[in-house]
């Protein structure tokens, strides 16, 4: 009997283990993405779903604007395009986040676009 009740506590610890991790995660990816935001509307790093093919990020991203870079990884494109609509056609093309790339650090490092 006195085994069973330490399995049960075992769960509960970990269950209580994993709900404040998780907490701590979503709030550090929260802070982390609120401080990223494009400063210039007309230039952003989007980040496009991971499961996505490569072609399918490109042909999203054109759609909204012109690719002027891409990110170490192939589901992140930096963009140019108009800045009073960029964000919202990235957004409906499918972008799950949209940053700045200039503080996208590794995941925007390959740029192609001259800087200013």
């Amino acid at each position: 009997m006195s085994r069973v009740r330490t399995w049960r506590d075992l769960l509960h610890a970990l269950g209580r283990t994993l709900a404040a991790t998780s907490a701590i995660i979503v709030t550090l990816l929260a802070v982390t993405l609120s401080s990223a935001s494009p400063r210039d509307p007309g230039r952003v790093a989007a980040v496009f779903p991971p499961w996505w093919k490569p072609a399918r990020a490109a042909s999203a991203a054109t759609s909204a604007g012109d690719i002027a870079g891409a990110g170490a990884v192939p589901f992140v494109l930096i963009l140019r395009g108009d800045p009073a609509t960029l964000s919202s056609r990235l957004r409906a093309a499918g972008a799950l986040v949209l940053l700045d790339p200039d503080t996208a650090g590794v995941c925007a490092k390959t740029v192609l676009e001259p800087r200013p």
